[in-house]
């Protein structure tokens, strides 16, 4: 069973500590439910023992770290830069941290700091198109490094640190790489509020929409399509909103988005039939009519072909009420 120390230290981030124990306490779960045994033995150390108060005031209850750690299969999370600690007792004792990290470097094979701050709150359309991959969500683990590198980088360097409100993706990071990468999805798609922003089912955003592009008369364009989804919107409709000749406008349009007009219509009708989906519970019925689809089985179509899954598949996906029974083995 592998070990995960989790050192609170005075002033830790709350939600991101919390976070990871949820991702643990549910591969652990997962586990359980296959009559396997736990992946995870989760320990909530300090320094000294005791309680530890967070940087939201709310203390938890550790047990002293040990004087070194033992076996092979160990993780440390530093919840906090011991060099950013107000000069107290606790401060002192964690600055002895570098040489305790590096007598149990052999017993490490992962090491990462939480950084303290204030993260922005992910939003309710975190997700992104298919091929956009929370790239900031990447760089910020890159930092997240094998115990041999990383014990000799604090000596040298001293602690570097994830950026704050990355705990969530960097506990699921572990577990894709301990029981794999659809073993995570699963996990993270059932997880409550925060959303993970790497990992999990994908909500499906268009590139139209949110990356817009710096033509203005693109941006109007593209928001005025998704406030008539129901209307005619034909090339000669929309070549006419943007006062072109429908074929300077076919041409204009290709090469400033590499679609044609109907195929962007159809990514936004999409990304609105998306939104109302995950954002309410009415009729797919209903849905399918506001986007401007013929009828249910039209836009069933669409997210088959666009998304390879159904509409009523993309709704449970999303669903809060969403188990986790079908965790797969790892």
């Amino acid at each position: 069973m592998h070990k995960v120390w989790l050192l609170l230290l005075p002033g830790f981030p709350l939600v991101d500590v919390s976070s990871m124990l949820a991702v643990f306490e549910a591969a652990n779960a997962a586990h359980e439910r296959e009559d396997r045994e736990s992946a995870y033995e989760v320990h909530l150390a300090s320094v000294s023992g005791g309680p530890v108060l967070s940087s939201s005031g709310v203390p938890l209850s550790t047990n002293a770290l040990p004087p070194q750690l033992v076996g092979r299969a160990n993780t440390l999370v530093v919840t906090r830069r011991p060099e950013l600690l107000p000069a107290t007792s606790e401060a002192a004792n964690a600055l002895g941290l570098n040489a305790w990290l590096m007598s149990s470097r052999g017993h490490l094979v992962r090491c990462a700091v939480l950084e303290t701050g204030s993260p922005s709150p992910p939003g309710p359309d975190i997700g992104v198109a298919p091929r956009q991959r929370a790239p900031v969500v990447r760089a910020s683990l890159q930092v997240r490094e094998r115990a041999a590198s990383f014990t000799e980088g604090v000596a040298t360097h001293g602690w570097p640190s994830i950026e704050p409100g990355q705990g969530l993706d960097l506990a699921l990071s572990w577990l894709a790489e301990d029981c794999g990468e659809a073993f995570a999805n699963t996990l993270a798609s059932n997880l409550p509020y925060p959303r993970s922003q790497r990992y999990g089912a994908k909500r499906y955003r268009s590139p139209l929409i949110e990356q817009p592009s710096d033509d203005a008369r693109l941006i109007a364009l593209h928001q005025w399509i998704a406030m008539h989804l129901r209307e005619d919107l034909s090339i000669q409709r929309l070549a006419k909103q943007i006062h072109m000749s429908t074929r300077s406008f076919a041409r204009f349009y290709v090469r400033a988005t590499g679609l044609t007009p109907g195929c962007g219509v159809q990514q936004i009708r999409l990304d609105s039939a998306c939104r109302l989906i995950e954002t309410s519970t009415r009729p797919l019925k209903a849905i399918a009519a506001q986007c401007g689809y013929g009828s249910q089985e039209v836009m069933r179509r669409a997210f088959v072909r666009g998304l390879k899954m159904t509409p009523r598949e993309y709704r449970r996906l999303h669903a809060v009420s969403t188990t986790t029974s079908a965790l797969p083995s790892s």
